[in-house]
C-alpha cells in the first residue's frame, strides 16, 4: 500500500497520508502540527496525480509479474527537497 510522506517546511513537522485516507479532506494536505497546508489546486493537480502515478505503475508491474511471468518490481519515488539555503540534497 502506498502512502505520501509529507514534510512542513514551515514547523519541521513529518505526516503521512494513506492510499486508503480521504484525500479530498482539507485535512489531508494540512500539517497536524503547525495547521499550515498546501495550495488546494496544488495538491489535486500535482501530489495527487503523481501518487496516483506511482499507485498505478506498481499495480501494473505486479500485473507484469503476475499475468506474463516477469520479475516483481516496485518503485518507491522519493523526494529530492530544496533547503531554506536555496541547496538541494543532491550529492551527485
Amino acid at each position: 500500500m502506498a502512502y505520501l510522506r509529507i514534510h512542513c517546511a514551515a514547523c519541521g513537522g513529518v505526516w503521512e497520508v494513506y492510499h486508503r485516507d480521504n484525500w479530498n479532506n482539507d485535512k489531508a494536505r494540512q500539517c497536524p502540527h503547525c495547521f499550515a497546508e498546501i495550495d488546494r489546486q496544488t495538491w489535486e493537480k500535482d501530489v495527487l496525480s503523481a501518487f496516483g502515478a506511482v499507485h498505478d505503475a506498481n499495480a501494473e508491474l505486479y500485473k507484469d509479474h503476475t499475468g506474463y511471468d516477469k520479475p516483481l518490481f516496485s518503485v518507491d519515488v522519493m523526494a529530492n527537497p530544496i533547503y531554506p539555503n536555496g541547496k538541494s540534497n543532491d550529492r551527485s
